[in-house]
């Protein structure tokens, strides 16, 4: 296939252009694309999508997001490629030239590289085509979250430098009379920017109009005044004193306003005596504004009524900067401390911590006590430390300590000093402010590695840039470890590194740089565990879940809850392990850094044999199959016979839907485990249950996720069972996400195979979802011998639950022909059987199709009753889809009585419902509900614009049956507004599509047109 270019916009309204024809996409889809464009070539998690799709997000927001990315690759032809998963986020890969943002970036770099080499009439038409790209503000067209709008205030403020800069080229080639009407307007529009205005004033001087030139300083003087109680700064100053004197000078920025992090350097004309033992401050420290500001406030906002010192006590695992960061702060606050400041290096990361009575003798040494004069008792030094410091305005840095037992006698005595400890366990020191340090943001790991590497080369590759951060998972050890790698390598390209570093087994030995690695410091935390600790840290990191709950590590280690609980205990402790955090389920969970747990598999690896870590991985499987089976009690089975494995222990009571929720994505990724360890049937049996999760709660792509893997494994082992199985599931999943094109041609495969392997109960389920598709593309009779075909074998069998699943298919299909009676009795049938049934699903469907069957006879009160019944069901028992869906119904029937305030309101919650869960077919269904509720009003306008909403969301492909009608409908409506031809355009598309399903509704329509026909001219 021919390559096909995709180009996007964003400087404006978004758009999606194929080859240069327009690609159109609504809703939520755009939104997403319009938020990945405005990040590009950047992982966006998805929590980031949530938080820019909507201020308050739905319960289901993260499957919304996941539908609608696979809606948007479905729409952009090689989506697939455009649009990556990575890890827990997306990213929208784009080429340079292929984003009108980074366009614009690109050609304004190259206005100024010509500046700098004085070609400025190759820079003025690069600046004019730089700022040309913008079509307004970027994304104008969408309502995007607060999160989004420092974002696209960047946007602008790099368009306010490039126009800025384009102006000051074009003073510089003469062109001030053409630039006064346009600086004017940007000046009104932006009356605090003061380089605008001295470019204004010097238009106007060059054009002889000085007077002019003079009233623009006052203008702006009085709006700074005014607004900001401030003067114009020096450079404007500057230029309005060389117009009085009729002598301007080039216009020049006035300089940026940065933010004041750290206090005002010390009067260097007063004397003060003191000691000062900190090491040198390094030069490339960057970010941790929250933290300095937190720590100084703490340090230097001593109460004068409490007499106690003031100590912080700064954790964190190792290589995030405790000790960069403790340097720095102590250097910035040496002006609060004019007594001094101590330094000691306690030494917790190397094999002997130090002993406080050495410490001791080293800092009374320095602190002037003679040698001679030293105690020999660790009490007796405490003490004479404390008198020493007595009423002294010094800091202590105590970096790297072991356990609270070395600090406390260090530590000072009265209220003047202050202490900061550094260490990787979280101490627990008598009146110390905690501080738990994390990863920096990534604004502030792109400038750490801009420092050590070369600004250039990192904003020359930004893609490997990311992706270096990404796999040193911000860790400030490693990021300086990488740079320093390529800055010792000047030629050697990001993206080499990048490579190199995304091979998950060799990263850590990437990150070496001489004596320095990430490896060996964590080595020195590992090798102080206790042996049951060690254990337990190596097979976190062996496992590889992101978060562990305690029942997992329980599971991994093979031993009792109160053994598991202290050594993750000891290895939060040791900062080994980040946590515990609350799940809301209950529990506890714990969480690795990426690099910690590349480091504890490795040690797994080294320490544990590979029977047994396969056994101790398969024991984790089992324990999970156990709690996914016991949590999916209350829900509908996919539509496949139960897998054969049998290792999931029978269970009893309710589901805990709450549960697997906040485990889904674990219990993801230990079916890919179980696949990975070559036990596609227990695989199987495991991604079986989850998908009954899954599938009711819509999460589509973690479903097919599952389903491909336990695939991919039984076909590497030639597991036929769980293949065929897991297609079945895979299969039914399509008919859920309304791909019946797709799922039909696999049924018939499937049935084909069961029928041949001689397996009539999974044939059962095969015939049930053929029937489903030959429904869906409006072949009934078909469909009804498929689907009564699959009720015979279910019942045969003694399938409860594929029968029920089957009744339901079957009164659907009755009621496209006709058959109301059929479709009740059906129903009734459906619902005796579902008495003893353990889910309430089914129930509640079968009422919802007893209300659409009295509905469709005109007993529409019994079907509001109906509805009623199975919306209680559906709400009570959680599930989301079913109750929106039943509301449809409700909305259609309350319309039809007449209720039409009540019909609207929940026809219109039904449609943002939709929206939301990423279901088009059902909003475009919603869509034609309420145009029928306006028509009914004989609201034929408002009527119109939502069955052409409805005919807009369905598309030109899908659901044919479907859009017959609502062409149908479009056509009666545009008949009540005296409008024939549209009336005649739209039933008579409607009866081509009609008789090509041969439906009896085309003489409905052909009737209709026979009327139109018949009325007089005009």
């Amino acid at each position: 296939m021919a390559y096909q270019r995709v180009n996007f916009a964003v400087l404006g309204s978004v758009q999606v252009f194929l080859e240069g024809a327009p690609i159109h996409l609504r809703g939520k889809p755009r939104a997403v694309l319009a938020t990945l464009l405005l990040n590009a070539n950047t992982v966006i998690s998805r929590d980031g999508l949530v938080a820019a799709l909507w201020d308050e997000p739905p319960t289901t927001a993260v499957a919304n997001i996941q539908t609608h990315v696979w809606q948007l690759r479905r729409a952009i032809p090689g989506g697939d490629q455009i649009v990556r998963t990575e890890g827990s986020g997306y990213l929208l890969r784009a080429e340079p030239d292929q984003l009108d943002a980074l366009i614009f970036s690109d050609v304004a770099r190259e206005g100024r590289l010509a500046v700098q080499r004085g070609e400025l009439t190759v820079a003025e038409r690069a600046f004019g085509r730089a700022v040309a790209l913008w079509r307004g503000r970027p994304a104008e067209d969408l309502v995007l979250g607060e999160v989004l709008t420092p974002r696209i205030a960047e946007l602008e403020e790099e368009l306010y430098q490039a126009r800025s800069d384009w102006i000051d080229v074009r003073l510089a080639l003469g062109q001030h009379d053409q630039l006064i009407g346009e600086l004017r307007k940007i000046a009104d529009a932006h009356p605090l920017r003061e380089r605008l205005w001295g470019q204004l004033m010097l238009a106007l001087h060059r054009a002889g109009r000085r007077g002019e030139a003079l009233d623009a300083y006052r203008r702006v003087r009085t709006v700074l005044v005014e607004e900001l109680g401030v003067e114009p700064g020096e450079d404007l100053r500057r230029l309005h004193a060389n117009l009085l004197a009729d002598q301007p000078s080039a216009p020049s920025a006035p300089a940026p306003a940065t933010a004041q992090h750290e206090p005002a350097e010390p009067d260097t004309t007063t004397t003060w005596h003191h000691i000062c033992q900190l090491p040198a401050d390094l030069a490339d420290f960057v970010g941790r504004s929250a933290e300095l500001t937190t720590i100084t406030t703490v340090l230097r906002g001593r109460d004068p009524a409490v007499s106690a010192p003031v100590i912080v006590a700064l954790s964190g695992a190792p290589g995030l900067g405790k000790s960069t960061l403790a340097i720095h702060l102590a250097h910035l606050l040496r002006p609060a401390f004019p007594d001094g400041q101590l330094y000691v290096r306690l030494g917790a990361a190397s094999p002997a911590p130090r002993d406080p009575w050495r410490i001791l003798g080293e800092l009374l040494r320095a602190l002037g006590v003679d040698g001679n004069a030293i105690p020999d008792t660790l009490e007796e030094r405490a003490t004479l430390y404390r008198s020493r410091l007595a009423d002294r305005e010094i800091l202590i840095i105590l970096d790297d300590a072991a356990e609270e037992a070395q600090v406390s006698p260090l530590l000072p005595g009265t209220a003047r000093g202050a202490v900061l400890v550094t260490s990787r366990a979280q101490l627990a020191l008598p009146g110390a402010q905690a501080i738990l340090l994390d990863v920096p943001d990534d604004d502030d790991a792109v400038e750490l590695l801009e420092r050590v590497a070369g600004q250039a080369r990192v904003r020359a590759e930004p893609t490997a840039a990311a992706s270096i951060l990404r796999a040193c998972g911000r860790l400030p050890l490693a990021i300086r470890i990488a740079g320093a790698r390529l800055s010792a390598r000047p030629a050697w390209p990001l993206s080499d590194l990048a490579a190199r570093l995304e091979d998950t087994r060799r990263r850590l030995d990437e990150l070496a740089l001489g004596q320095q690695t990430v490896r060996a410091n964590f080595a020195v935390s590992y090798d102080a565990l206790t042996d049951v600790a060690r254990r337990m840290f190596r097979l976190l990191g062996l496992c590889g879940l992101e978060s562990v709950p305690e029942w997992a590590a329980a599971a991994l280690l093979g031993e009792s809850r109160e053994v598991t609980d202290r050594a993750l205990e000891t290895l939060v402790v040791a900062g080994l392990v980040n946590g515990p955090e609350a799940c809301a389920a209950g529990g506890l969970r714990y969480r690795l850094h990426d690099l910690l747990r590349a480091f504890a598999r490795e040690q797994a690896e080294a320490e544990e044999s590979e029977a047994r870590r396969r056994a101790i991985l398969l024991g984790l499987v089992r324990e999970s199959l156990d709690r996914v089976a016991a949590a999916v009690t209350d829900l509908p089975l996919p539509c496949a016979p139960t897998p054969g494995a049998g290792e999931s222990r029978p269970t009893a009571g309710r589901g805990d839907s709450e549960w697997l929720m906040e485990e889904r994505g674990n219990m993801v990724a230990v079916v890919e485990l179980a696949a990975a360890l070559d036990r596609p049937a227990l695989a199987c049996e495991l991604a079986y249950h989850l998908t009954a999760y899954l599938r009711i709660h819509g999460f589509f792509d973690q479903a097919t996720r599952i389903h491909d893997a336990v695939i991919a494994a039984a076909t590497r082992l030639e597991h036929t069972p769980s293949i065929l199985t897991t297609r079945l599931m895979r299969a039914d999943l399509m008919v859920e996400r309304g791909m019946f094109g797709d799922a039909l041609p696999e049924f018939a495969s499937l049935l084909e195979l069961f029928e041949r392997r001689g397996d009539r109960h999974s044939a059962a389920y095969a015939l049930s979802g053929l029937g489903i598709c030959r429904h869906m593309s409006a072949d009934f009779e078909e469909a009804l011998d498929r689907t009564t075909e699959a009720v015979d074998r279910f019942e045969e069998l003694g399938d409860h639950g594929g029968l029920l699943s089957t009744l339901i298919h079957l009164t659907s299909i009755h009621l496209e022909l006709g058959h109301h009676d059929q479709a009740a009795e059906v129903c009734h049938r459906g619902l005796e059987l579902a008495r003893g049934c353990r889910t309430a699903y089914p129930r509640a469907i079968l009422l919802r199709a007893l209300g659409i069957t009295h509905y469709s006879k005109g007993e529409v009160p019994e079907a509001i009753r109906r509805y009623e019944e199975s919306l209680e069901l559906s709400r009570r028992h959680g599930y989301p889809i079913i109750t929106t869906m039943t509301e449809r119904r409700l909305g259609e029937a309350l319309g039809a009585v007449g209720r039409f305030d009540e019909a609207v309101r929940t026809l219109t919650r039904c449609q943002r419902s939709f929206a939301r869960f990423g279901d088009m077919y059902g909003e475009s269904l919603t869509a034609y509900a309420l145009g029928e509720v306006a028509f009914r009003r004989r609201r034929s306008p408002e009527a119109l614009r939502h069955l052409t909403h409805a005919l807009d969301v369905l598309g030109v492909k899908e659901m044919q049956h479907w859009r017959a009608r609502v062409l149908r409908e479009i056509g009666r409506v545009h008949a009540d507004l005296g409008d024939p031809d549209a009336a005649a355009a739209a039933w008579n598309e409607a009866l081509a599509i009609f008789h090509s399903f041969d439906s009896a509704e085309a003489a409905e329509v052909s009737a209709f047109l026979d009327t139109l026909r018949q009325m007089p001219a005009g």
